[in-house]
């Protein structure tokens, strides 16, 4: 073989671990990724009775706001809304 020969062997091997190295990382991404969606759908498995907990939770709390307001200022303020809301359709 020649020196130009192996120089282009060379640059041909070159740009083929290139490529390879790319597809290399872009795979290592990839399962990267499909890692984290795997941990955060085990996760939200979990998570589901303890995020019902704290909803209903939410829910009394709220509850309880709502029973304590006065009612016709409460009333009078969601009419407001209602009617501001209207007109800025």
């Amino acid at each position: 073989m020649s020196d130009a020969e192996v120089r282009e062997e060379l640059i041909r091997l070159r740009k083929q671990v290139e490529a390879l190295s790319e597809a290399r990382k872009h795979q290592r991404a990839k399962a990267q990724t499909e890692a984290r969606v795997a941990d955060a759908a085990a996760d939200s498995d979990e998570d589901e009775p303890n995020l019902r907990k704290q909803v209903e939770e939410l829910i009394k709390l709220a509850q309880e706001e709502i029973r304590e307001m006065p009612a016709m200022p409460t009333l009078a303020v969601f009419l407001l809304g209602v009617l501001v809301g209207r007109y800025l359709r």
